[in-house]
């Protein structure tokens, strides 16, 4: 777990609230066990969407492609799931264990369907980069094998 104290990635910030507002908040965030740090961040990326000109002009966000998406987008509410390795998972450096994916996918209430085609695009990437940007059917190692999928 990265400090965010010390964190390149990080930058602190402060207002004053109303005292009840802030008593519930805290007591919310340790209710649910989440961190403060994480539950603002959550409240400030939704306040700032709305915000935001480009974002307001499209009704729908585009869905998640791949795995990296879907963590990146639903990052603080995975956190209190215990997924594992969520900051490499957001950065498509890692793929998830069977065990997270169903976490992440029965958490975020997503179908079979679209479970399996995030699924599919991710290792499809996956495959690319180990590749070098070569297309599995294009590779020699595989030129007598079948493609595998992967159950879910």
């Amino acid at each position: 777990m990265t400090d965010r104290r010390r964190s390149d990635d990080h930058k602190q910030i402060s207002g004053y609230v109303p005292v009840e507002l802030a008593r519930e908040f805290k007591s919310i965030c340790a209710r649910l066990g989440v961190s403060q740090s994480d539950a603002l961040e959550e409240i400030l990326r939704e306040w700032v969407t709305k915000r935001t000109p480009s974002h307001s002009s499209k009704p729908e966000q585009v869905p998640p492609r791949t795995i990296a998406d879907l963590v990146r987008a639903n990052m603080t509410k995975l956190k209190r799931y215990g997924v594992k390795n969520l900051p490499a998972l957001a950065r498509g450096e890692v793929l998830p264990t069977p065990g997270d994916f169903a976490i992440i996918t029965s958490t975020l209430g997503m179908p079979e369907e679209e479970r399996k085609m995030i699924w599919q695009q991710t290792f499809r990437q996956s495959l690319d980069k180990d590749y070098g940007g070569i297309k599995e059917h294009e590779c020699e190692c595989c030129e007598n094998s079948e493609p595998t999928g992967v159950e879910l």
